[in-house]
């Protein structure tokens, strides 16, 4: 290994200040877990860590410009996720979703790999990330000496940090939606989360 710890602790603490930091993708897992549950959110959030592993890999090995070459293929993923968003918020607010029970119980969430799927476009279809880690890497470590081994302790780190900060937020989501009871109160939840949803992917969409 040819990164030190000091040079490590510097970058972890820098990418958790950053990961914390709500942003569009945060508020769709949030919002995702508290209209389908914490295993939605986790699934989505799994998927998000997947493309955070092909980007992080991307910006070591010096492969950033592959992803501004297949531009095109970014955008259209993008825009996917982004429009996955916006109808699963659509679900939500126009009622159309078995949303609950006549006891308040959670709805069913659904294939978790639909999810997990869902993450992994959205953030694929974020070249901003492989820009990003680009950009960051070479302020903390010597890339002209990092290695496979550097690359898997990075990994190691930085996989753990963004999932636990992801599902933080989705469990914290999910608790909120178990404590109602009440169809109305759930409707309005609904419809709320619904609208962070579409909000999300017109933010993802448009960025």
């Amino acid at each position: 290994m040819t990164i030190e710890v000091s040079q490590l602790a510097l970058f972890l603490l820098a990418f958790a200040v950053m990961v914390v930091t709500p942003g569009p993708f945060v508020a769709a897992i949030a919002a995702r877990s508290a209209a389908y549950g914490f295993r939605s959110g986790f699934a989505m959030a799994a998927g998000a860590s997947a493309a955070e592993v092909v980007y992080v890999g991307l910006a070591i090995f010096g492969l950033a410009a592959l992803a501004e070459t297949h531009a095109w293929a970014l955008e259209l993923l993008k825009y996917v996720g982004a429009a996955w968003l916006i109808w699963l918020g659509w679900g939500l607010i126009s009622g159309r979703a078995q949303t609950f029970g006549g006891d308040g119980a959670m709805p069913p969430p659904g294939p978790a790999w639909r999810s997990f799927l869902n993450g992994l476009l959205i953030n694929l279809g974020n070249p901003k990330a492989a820009l990003f880690y680009a950009a960051i890497f070479p302020g903390f470590f010597d890339m002209t000496r990092i290695g496979w081994i550097d690359a898997l302790v990075i990994l190691a780190f930085t996989v753990p940090v963004g999932l636990a900060s992801d599902l933080a937020y989705a469990g914290a989501a999910s608790r909120a939606r178990t404590l109602l009871r009440s169809p109305r109160a759930l409707t309005r939840l609904n419809r709320g989360t619904g609208g962070v949803l579409m909000g999300a992917g017109v933010v993802i969409g448009g960025s």
